[in-house]
């Protein structure tokens, strides 16, 4: 079947400009605003990736660590909570020390170049103890309203933030673009309004005010122009109150919607035949700063998210026009512990959390682990790095036939960005928990402003779970790609030459085909050049790191394309080392510090890099030389690792056959009777003398796990089917004289609980296996 979209059936939406009450300088006279559809920084359309990562969840000392994973990771912009409760636990009584100091986090945002948008409540929610609020408020005045007495208080805490962030607004130079307002507030624009002016006036600036703007069946109201709403969705909902699988979700859709009342309605409930959009939606830029970059379980719901839930939910969210990518999370945490109470969010609705553990599934864990979603991700946040002030521009575009509901698996799902004659043709084949059958020859048929394309020239099969775009007519340094079947990943400038970097997607063999009126020449090693009717096609490529051809223009201009495979797509960073900027290949983790690499992994094989463009000069690890080899374009390199197993001992120390409820299990370690059976675990420590991170990884059966080192309970997880991992860099010296000691309660069959795969009958807790995992790092400079 044929799919036609048609630009001029829909067209762009009015740009307005000029009406919202924001917008910011910094003293070089870079100035960050938005308008109707788009945000701008320094006079250019501007779409940033935006990641969740709350400091007081981290120990302080990890901090900068992980501010440079999300940065390999192609995030720029970092978000993140002031819970009130974690500074001003005990009534006047402030805290803004280790890891609870707002500002040193922040200038660790500035100093590798990371913008920061500060979410400063009062009311956070985010999973926390009443929503952030301090125990003691409660009876101090209407909360969340104009009321004067909790104005009062409110006034204080943002006089106190204010004081923590002076001088790193985005107008003094500093790295705070955004500041956030309250969170889900649905009902009270005027209570937004006065937080914003308390806010101006207290000495928090920022160029860019946002608010939550879903809830309800239209919208949170919100203070006219006042404030950008930002929108959000999420692959599953723990908080929902039963425990039976979802529905299919509508974030695996293109569709134009970005209200999702379905998020919080644990507190505010939802009328899903009421759902609609703000009435004056068009006046704002689509964005987003809840895009699930994985969900957070509670004790009665147990999803298991899958890397390409959330990717594949991205890319619809960029192909649906969202102009501000923002995930939450996109770093997971732990909870803290306070001095009066434990900082979980439980409630009389029934969310039940760890008490601990705020692991969120996401791309990197609450021990900095790197998940695949993580490279998945960045793919998308490669593109759009190098692409995103020509895709802020583009509208999103619909075919006439579409899905007639959630459940039609049979429709292609295709939809496409457009300005003028470019555009980006996206497909989605992939929705969570779903079955999606192959699509045979599937063509769209492209109605630009100047000419009809079908793209392919000859249709395709569109593969179970697959989920790409392509470019269309798009301007390569004066070459016309008409379209390509092969994703654009991103670019790289070397001297006068632009290197065009593409992936190959699921089951469609790569073709570039290019105007022929901008061509003048096309060399390439291997595959074919043909020349035929009102094109020029390059085909029967062999994708990989050798995979290259160079176009020149009618008007001398040289460009280069390099097409590699899937695979090697997701092993692909890009970032300033040894002098410039440069593509690595690695199956490593990479970060880039001080113009050096900085490679972590478990084993040497997997370490392993390729550089491109070439080095000039030796590179060295630790003092040693390495020597490269070439791999197709690539220079490769074989780092030197000495690793070792790590020594794991483990035994029981109370009887498994024991059993203990949930809530004795929870609060045993507050002075309640606990039965639940336990495990003693120790390793050797010394193994840290090389290794930068040690996991354990626990495959273990029960209901709910918790890890205890020298009393206080340190990590926790409801068991999901999945293996436990509890990152031990952060208790390195107390575990050079203290075991972990493992409680974990049994799996009962009469618990109302949803997951995955769970056990049929009851289940005592049993711990199947625990090893160690090491991870090395090695810095590699020129």
């Amino acid at each position: 079947m044929k799919y036609v979209l048609d630009a001029s059936r829909h067209g762009k939406a009015e740009l307005i400009e000029g009406h919202l009450k924001m917008g910011g300088e910094n003293p070089s006279g870079v100035k960050i605003d938005a308008n109707s559809r788009y945000l701008t920084r320094g006079g250019k359309p501007w779409l940033p990736v935006m990641g969740e990562f709350h400091f007081s969840r981290c120990p302080h000392g990890q901090w900068e660590e992980e501010l440079l994973k999300m940065k390999a990771g192609g995030i720029q912009i970092v978000a993140t909570y002031v819970f009130w409760i974690h500074h001003e636990e005990i009534e006047g009584r402030f805290d803004w020390t280790g890891d609870k100091d707002l500002r040193t986090f922040v200038r660790l945002c500035q100093k590798h170049g990371l913008d920061a948008l500060v979410r400063i409540g009062p009311w956070a929610h985010g999973e926390c103890r009443n929503g952030g609020f301090p125990d003691w408020l409660y009876g101090r005045g209407a909360l969340r309203t104009n009321d004067e007495d909790y104005l009062l208080y409110a006034r204080r805490l943002y006089e106190e933030i204010s004081r923590q962030v002076e001088g790193l607004a985005y107008q003094d130079g500093g790295p705070i673009i955004g500041i956030q307002l309250d969170n889900e507030l649905t009902d009270n624009a005027e209570h937004l309004r006065t937080l914003k002016s308390m806010a101006l006036e207290s000495g928090i600036q920022a160029p860019l005010y946002t608010v939550t703007g879903w809830g309800g069946p239209g919208g949170a109201r919100i203070p006219r122009d006042e404030v950008l709403p930002l929108f959000g969705g999420y692959p599953d909902h723990p908080w929902e109150k039963h425990t039976n699988p979802l529905p299919p979700g509508p974030h695996y859709f293109f569709h134009p919607m970005r209200n999702d009342p379905s998020i919080g309605s644990d507190l505010f409930g939802e009328k899903e035949s009421e759902i609609r959009d703000l009435d004056d939606i068009d006046r704002y830029p689509d964005g987003c700063c809840e895009l699930g970059g994985g969900v957070q379980i509670t004790y009665h719901r147990r999803p298991v998210i899958d890397s390409d839930d959330v990717a594949a939910m991205a890319m619809v969210k960029i192909a649906n026009g969202c102009n501000l990518l923002g995930y939450y999370m996109y770093h997971g945490g732990t909870q803290p512990l306070g001095e009066l109470s434990t900082m979980q969010e439980s409630d009389a609705r029934g969310n039940q959390l760890p008490v601990r553990s705020y692991d969120f599934q996401a791309p990197i864990g609450e021990f900095g682990r790197i998940r695949d979603s993580y490279k998945s991700l960045k793919r998308l946040h490669l593109f759009i790095h190098d692409f995103g002030e020509k895709l802020a521009l583009m509208t999103a575009v619909y075919p006439d036939i579409r899905p007639y509901s959630v459940e039609d698996t049979k429709t292609v799902r295709v939809a496409a960005r457009m300005d003028g004659d470019s555009a980006f043709l996206f497909f989605n084949n992939y929705q969570r928990l779903t079955e999606m059958p192959d699509k045979e020859r599937v063509q769209v048929e492209l109605r630009l402003a100047s000419e009809t394309l079908n793209v392919p020239a000859a249709p395709f099969a569109l593969k179970h779970d697959a989920y790409f775009f392509w470019p269309i007519q798009m301007d390569m340094g004066g070459a016309r790609l008409k379209y390509a079947t092969a994703q654009p990943l991103c670019t790289l400038r070397e001297d006068e030459v632009t290197l065009y970097v593409f992936f190959e997607v699921a089951g469609v063999r790569p073709e570039f085909s290019f105007d022929p009126v901008s061509i003048a020449d096309v060399e390439l090693k291997e595959g074919g050049v043909e020349r035929e009717e009102g094109v020029i096609a390059v085909r029967d490529l062999r994708p990989g790191l050798g995979c290259l051809f160079t176009v020149r223009t009618v008007e001398g201009e040289v460009i280069k394309v390099l097409t590699v495979n899937e695979r090697q797509s997701l092993h692909m960073w890009k970032g300033q080392a040894f002098g410039r900027d440069r593509l690595i290949a690695c199956e490593g983790n990479v970060t880039f510090e001080d113009d050096a690499l900085h490679i972590s992994g478990t084993e040497a094989e997997r370490m392993a890099f390729a550089v491109y463009p070439p080095v000039e000069r030796a590179l060295d690890q630790g003092g040693l030389s390495l020597l490269a080899e070439q791999e197709g374009i690539f220079q490769a390199y074989k780092p030197v690792l000495q690793s070792r197993e790590v020594e794991v001992t483990w035994k029981p120390t109370r009887d498994p056959s024991l059993h203990a409820s949930f809530f004795e299990y929870l609060f045993e370690d507050e002075g309640q009777k606990g039965t639940a059976p336990e495990w003693e675990i120790t390793l050797d420590p010394s193994a840290f003398v090389e290794a930068n991170e040690i996991t354990l990884v626990i495959d273990f059966v029960g209901d709910v796990a918790q890890a205890y080192i020298a009393g206080p309970c340190v990590a926790d997880q409801f068991y999901s089917g999945v293996p436990w991992m509890i990152g031990l860099k952060r208790f390195r010296e107390i575990l050079a004289n203290e075991p972990i000691v493992l409680k974990i309660s049994p799996l009962l069959k009469k618990s109302n609980i949803y997951m995955p795969s769970r056990p049929e009958e009851d289940h005592q807790a049993e711990i199947r296996d625990v090893r160690a995992e090491a991870e090395y790092t090695i810095v590699v400079n020129a």
